[in-house]
């Protein structure tokens, strides 16, 4: 009888460990894409957009660690996501917002921007901590009227801190988790290199 109700308590507690594990180290690549991509389906459903996820590239840090980058590079929007030595954990995601310059409204630039805007909602949705889209959407209103106030905006989401700001046309939202390691610095070269000696200006 014993047995049976330690086995039944083990059981018991196994989903609260687990919930305990996913708060501690943070969210996956794998969980990003998918709540990024429902994210972008409550902003069709919306906002009458016909919005498709984008697709990082990935790459290795180059560190020998297990860590990966997943980047997606353009002139308006950027994102790069550093996993853990893991390769699964998020411990680094930046989103880049930048209006570009000269754009006047209905312009074809000015409804990139907005496509882009969107995209953008629905990348720091996937960062926040809510079960579904809409719940998670509060936090696009939070940063707006954060950053509209007083250019900048901070917020603790789980073990993630948020930090954005906007300055000159540009908006940048940046996560770090804070049970993070700390990354690798750069090894140096086994070879030092020479500093370059000046030269005078007016040698002879």
């Amino acid at each position: 009888m014993r047995k049976w109700l330690i086995l039944l308590l083990t059981l018991m507690m196994l989903p609260v460990c687990t919930a305990n594990a996913e708060t501690v180290t943070g969210l996956s690549y794998d969980d990003f894409l998918s709540k990024y991509a429902e994210n972008l389906d409550f902003i069709n459903d919306n906002a009458g957009r016909h919005l498709l996820p984008l697709i990082p590239a990935k790459r290795d840090a180059g560190w020998n660690d297990g860590r990966l980058f997943y980047e997606i590079f353009g002139d308006v929007l950027t994102l790069t996501i550093r996993t853990d030595a893991t390769g699964e954990v998020i411990e680094y995601c930046s989103i880049s917002l930048t209006a570009p310059a000269d754009m006047s409204y209905g312009s074809t630039i000015h409804r990139d921007f907005t496509t882009s805007g969107y995209q953008s909602y629905g990348m720091l949705m996937a960062m926040a901590a809510g079960q579904t889209a809409y719940e998670r959407y509060s936090l696009v209103t939070e940063v707006e009227s954060g950053l509209a106030a007083s250019g900048v905006f901070y917020k603790q989401i789980g073990v993630y801190s948020l930090e954005a700001a906007s300055l000159d046309g540009t908006v940048i939202m940046t996560f770090h988790n804070s049970t993070a390691m700390p990354t690798p610095s750069p090894v140096p070269s086994e070879t030092p290199v020479p500093e370059e000696t000046p030269v005078p200006e007016n040698l002879g």
